[in-house]
């Protein structure tokens, strides 16, 4: 497997939020960005009902190996 697979996925409103756990450095930057939405002591540790869109975007931005990335959903209404 490598370490680019997508591990888990979590659907927001317009996005999925996708996250590889071959890449992720752990480096806390979405904890630090958005802790309502991400949370690693909590199941799911990615909670996307807990913000805006936006507000998503803008946390996955900030990871540093690329393991958080945004997918824009097709079948959003």
């Amino acid at each position: 497997m490598s370490d680019d697979t997508i591990t888990r996925e979590y659907p927001g409103e317009q996005l999925i939020v996708e996250w590889r756990q071959g890449l992720c450095a752990h480096s806390g930057n979405c904890v630090r960005s958005n802790p309502r939405v991400f949370n690693p002591r909590r199941s799911p540790w990615i909670q996307t009902e807990q913000a805006t869109d936006d507000e998503i975007r803008a946390s996955v931005s900030q990871c540093p190996s690329g393991a958080l990335r945004v997918r824009e959903r097709t079948d959003a209404s």
